[in-house]
This record gives C-alpha cells, sequence and structure tokens, in this order.
C-alpha cells in the first residue's frame, strides 16, 4: 500500500510540471483514417497535433496510397488533411496541414533536448475520456543517428500506442512511439520527433517517391518565392492528374497574387488538357496584371490558340482561332520587340497559308540571332510555296545544312531530304544523289519506305547512275505495301530497264506488272515496244494493240513505227 501511495505522489508531481494541464496531453493525440481513392479504408492509425496551427504527424504506412483521410479529436469531431508537408518511408514519417479549427487547439511543441537512456517520460494516447492521463513510460535505449535519436521504451509494442507522443517534463514532444519490428518483441521503439519536423517539400519533391505515394496535394515550398515557383512549374510540366496540380497551383496564386509567370503555366496546363475557358480566363488574368513578363504571356496565349486550332475542330472554343493567334503574336512582339515573337508570326502565317508573308517574317528572325536550321528551313518552306525561286529556297536549305557539323545527325535529316527534291527538280541531279546518301546514312535503310528509293532513283536517273538506279527501283518494289504500288515499281523499272537496252529484263518487269494489274495500259505499251526493239513484230503489235483498247496514248505512231 505504502508502495502504491509512493507511485501514485511520483506519477502527480510529474504531471504537475508540465507546462499544459495534465488533462490535456491526451487530446492533442488524434485518429487518423486513411482513404484510396474509391473512398474504401486504407488505414486506421494514431497521430498528434504539432503546434497550434492544425498541423499532424504520423505513421508514413499509414498514408501510402491514400487520396484522403479523416482527422478524430477526442471528442469525435472530424477534420480533414489538406497538405502533405513531408513524408519519409525510411522514417515511417508523414507531416500534413489539417482544417482542424485552431481556436482553443491543444497542440504539442517539439523538446529543445533528445532524451537520454533511463529518463522517465510520459506516453500521451488516444482517449475519449476527458480527464484521462498520460502514462509513464522509460527509455531503456538512446542511439544517434543523423544527427537525432532513435529510442527503445518500455511501453508494450502495441498497435494502440504506434504514432503516440512521448513528452518530457515540460509537455514537449521528445519522440513518437513505431512498431518494434524485432521478432518476438513486446516494447516498442520511438523515434525522435525532430526527424518530423525536418521533413519539407522543396524544388525537387516532385520527384520524391515517398511524397508521390501519398495521393493528397502536397504543400508548396515556403522558403521563397522562387522556390514555390519552382516547384510548382515542375509540378505542371510533369504531373498529369489535376487533383495534384490544380492544389498546387491555387496555393501559389494565393500566397504570390501578382506572379504572371503562373497564369501562363497553368493556361498551358489547362488548355493541353483541353480546358479552354479556364485557360482563357487565367490568359485575361495575366493580361490585366500585366506588367514584367507580359510579352511572354501574350505569346503564350499564341502559342495556345495556335495549337488548339492544329488540334482541334473550329467549333470548339471559337473564341480562339489562327487570326486571334496571330494577333497575340504581335502584341507580344509590340509589347517587347523580341525575334522569337516574329518566329510565331511567321508560323502562324504559314499555317494559314499566307506564305509570302510567312517568309517575310522567318527571313527577319533569320537575321537575328535566334537563326538556326530551323529557321532557316522554315523559310525555305514557306518560300517554296510562295512561288520562289529554286535556286534561292536551295540556298536557304544550304543554310539550314552548313549550321550542322559533319557527321550528320538526326537534326539535319529533314533539310537533307528536302535540299535533295530541291536539287532534283534543278537539275542538279548528283548533289540530290548525295544528300540523299547522307539521308539514308542518318535514318538507316530499315527506317525508310518505297517511296524514298523511288526519289532516289530518279536522281540516279538524271545522273546516269543507271546501276543505281536499278538497284533503287528494285529496293522500292520489295518495299511497296499493297499490289497497286508494287506494280507502280515494277513499271518506273521496266521504264527504266528499256531505256538502258535491257529488253529482256523490261519485258520481265511489264509482265509482272499486268499479273498484279491486267488493266495497266502502260506496261503492255512498254513491253510492245521492248519487243519491237527486239524486232518481234508481232508480240509488239500485239501488246501495243491492247495498250491501245486500254487508252494508252501513241499507240499508233509506235504500231506504225514496229509495223
Amino acid at each position: 500500500m505504502k508502495r502504491t501511495i509512493i507511485l501514485l505522489l511520483t506519477a502527480v508531481l510529474t504531471l504537475a510540471a508540465y507546462a499544459q494541464k495534465p488533462t490535456d496531453l491526451n487530446k492533442a493525440v488524434v485518429n487518423v483514417i486513411t482513404y484510396d481513392a474509391s473512398g474504401n479504408v486504407l488505414h486506421n492509425a494514431y497521430a498528434f497535433l504539432l503546434g497550434t496551427e492544425g498541423e499532424v504527424v504520423a505513421p508514413y504506412q499509414a498514408f501510402k496510397g491514400a487520396a484522403s483521410a479523416d482527422i478524430i479529436n477526442w471528442q469525435g469531431q472530424t477534420a480533414h488533411a489538406l497538405r502533405i508537408i513531408g513524408a519519409s518511408s525510411e522514417y515511417d514519417l508523414v507531416r500534413l496541414t489539417t482544417d482542424i479549427p485552431t481556436k482553443k487547439l491543444i497542440g504539442l511543441e517539439p523538446a529543445a533536448t533528445h532524451a537520454s537512456k533511463g529518463q522517465q517520460l510520459q506516453l500521451a494516447y488516444y482517449s475519449t475520456v476527458k480527464k484521462s492521463l498520460p502514462e509513464n513510460a522509460e527509455v531503456t535505449a538512446a542511439d544517434s543517428y543523423n544527427e537525432h535519436y532513435y529510442y527503445e521504451i518500455n511501453t508494450p509494442n502495441e498497435d494502440r500506442f504506434i504514432g503516440c507522443p512521448l513528452l518530457d517534463s515540460e509537455g514537449h514532444v521528445v519522440a513518437l512511439v513505431q512498431k518494434n519490428v524485432q521478432k518476438d518483441a513486446t516494447t516498442a521503439c520511438a523515434i525522435d520527433v525532430n526527424f518530423a519536423t525536418a521533413l519539407s517539400v522543396n524544388t525537387m519533391s516532385v520527384f520524391n517517391a515517398d511524397l508521390n505515394s501519398i495521393l493528397i496535394p502536397k504543400q508548396i515550398p515556403t522558403t521563397s518565392e522562387d522556390d514555390a515557383f519552382s516547384y510548382v512549374y515542375m509540378v505542371l510540366h510533369s504531373v498529369k492528374d489535376p487533383t495534384m496540380v490544380i492544389p498546387a497551383t491555387d496555393d501559389f496564386i494565393a500566397a504570390y497574387p501578382n506572379n504572371i509567370k503562373i497564369y501562363a503555366e497553368r493556361a498551358t496546363f489547362n488548355a493541353n488538357r483541353g480546358e479552354y475557358a479556364l485557360a482563357d480566363a487565367d490568359l485575361q488574368r495575366g493580361i490585366e496584371l500585366g506588367g514584367e513578363g507580359l510579352s511572354d504571356l501574350y505569346h503564350t496565349q499564341s502559342i495556345l490558340m495556335y495549337n488548339k486550332m492544329r488540334n482541334e475542330a473550329a467549333e470548339v472554343w471559337p473564341a480562339w482561332t489562327l487570326e486571334t493567334a496571330l494577333q497575340a503574336a504581335e502584341q507580344a512582339y509590340a509589347t517587347q520587340p523580341q525575334p522569337i515573337y516574329l518566329l510565331q508570326q511567321g508560323q502562324v502565317l504559314f499555317t494559314q497559308q499566307l506564305y509570302e508573308k510567312a517568309y517575310e517574317k522567318f527571313n527577319a528572325v533569320n537575321n537575328t540571332d535566334i537563326a538556326s536550321s530551323q529557321t532557316f528551313y522554315f523559310a525555305a518552306n514557306a518560300l517554296e510555296r510562295a512561288g520562289g525561286e529554286d535556286a534561292t529556297v536551295v540556298a536557304l536549305l544550304d543554310s539550314a545544312v552548313n549550321r550542322i557539323a559533319k557527321p550528320y545527325n538526326e537534326e539535319a535529316a529533314p533539310y537533307l531530304l528536302a535540299r535533295a527534291q530541291h536539287l532534283d527538280n534543278g537539275g542538279q541531279h548528283r548533289r540530290a544523289v548525295q544528300d540523299y546518301n547522307e539521308y539514308e546514312k542518318i535514318v538507316g535503310t530499315l527506317n525508310l519506305n518505297a517511296y524514298f528509293y523511288y526519289l532516289r532513283m530518279q536522281a540516279e536517273i538524271g545522273s546516269r547512275m543507271y546501276q543505281q538506279a536499278l538497284d533503287d527501283a528494285t529496293t522500292a518494289i520489295s518495299r511497296s505495301t499493297d499490289n497497286a504500288e508494287k506494280a507502280d515499281y515494277l513499271f518506273e523499272r521496266a521504264c527504266l530497264e528499256l531505256q538502258v537496252g535491257l529488253l529482256d529484263e523490261s519485258i520481265a518487269s511489264c509482265e509482272a506488272v499486268i499479273a498484279l494489274d491486267a488493266n495497266y495500259a502502260e506496261a503492255y505499251k512498254v513491253c510492245g515496244v521492248a519487243y519491237g526493239e527486239k524486232k518481234q513484230k508481232a508480240k509488239a503489235a500485239e501488246y501495243l494493240k491492247k495498250a491501245a483498247s486500254l487508252g494508252a496514248e501513241r499507240t499508233d505512231e509506235l504500231l506504225q513505227k514496229y509495223k
């Protein structure tokens, strides 16, 4: 009896030293229920309120995969998880904000010093009894790790204590209880509360697997506006789920409403998912705000309008047209004359098929410090469609190619292909063949289709490179995707074989065409000419008459020639 009285007296004296009333300490412990995206219960755990702003420290495993969470206080009142401040699977800790009312809120503060072996602590636990008191706990081991501490305690290794706080004599949190995973363990472990207070979201947290495993929105960095913007920017560009992106942008705008860049970034995110009304509202809001960055905002507006017109039917958000895209690009340039805005004007004008005006814009860009192979290529395309001279178009393509070092890489491929076709059209067949050969090296033979080999064959014929042309004709035939295409390339080979005097081969190619298409008039005609050149007049007449019956032209003249 005397021993019991002494123990009770010790407990009362210890509790009397707390800054808060002893009966309030358990009220800082809450019950946490987490749910998946479908609303199914994931975990039921215990946690505690840290500070007086409604922050909660809880076991990480209870939140892994959670899309929402309820926070239930000792009175049975329910609050909700709002933002995850930080998380660590290694330490099994998560820190979060809630919407719990902060008036008269009982929260705990971190202890200034760590605990030591043999120190007596108090364990606060979840209770709905108004005047319940914490239990005694003793530190049986204290080991330092990463400037903080892990503890072993004499508290039973039971679920009802996991996540609960251990308090010093001033009522401050020293640690929180964790499950002892050692086999047959009967007592629990504890982890230094400072592991939890050190958790935060930083600019690189968007790539943090532990945070990403929790589907509740994250708190944006609070260190500076630049840090917060960098984080939100990465969220916007790497996260597709609007339930994660929208809260981050909303939080940033609430904290920094005059940052014009966020309106352009969120408008882009919304436009890319087809939410044009939301995107337009953000753009208008940013334009009204004005100031530094306005020209970039107009540029973004033009790009979004332009992309929408390329990807959507005109009746989808009809307020955005190519005309409004051009106006926005012109506004950007009027606000700040940067060549990138001229480039955007050129792209819009090109899509409007106003090729001469587009060429003027691209040509102006090519006289600035952002000139590139691509801008010269754009100018060449525009000039070609505007009816410009082939020589000028080739000169522009020369500039595009010459800006790329040899050996050419994939960047040069479209420019080489375009130049090859223009060179061939302009009679520079050997240069064209050289460009086709370079293109083949870059792209690889396995990635080329029949039409490429047909184009190179034509340039090779112009260069009198007949064997190479015959080889390419054969390759084109082998890569044909259907019988009609195969027949056409067989016919091209037959014509070339006839041209170089390979009469039997030409006849064989024509017969192969006819086997695929019995009504291929020109194949009969070429076959008739080949027989005529072999002095086989009857066969020549037979094929030429068949060609005439199918509508081939100039057959009478040929029949007379081989009569």
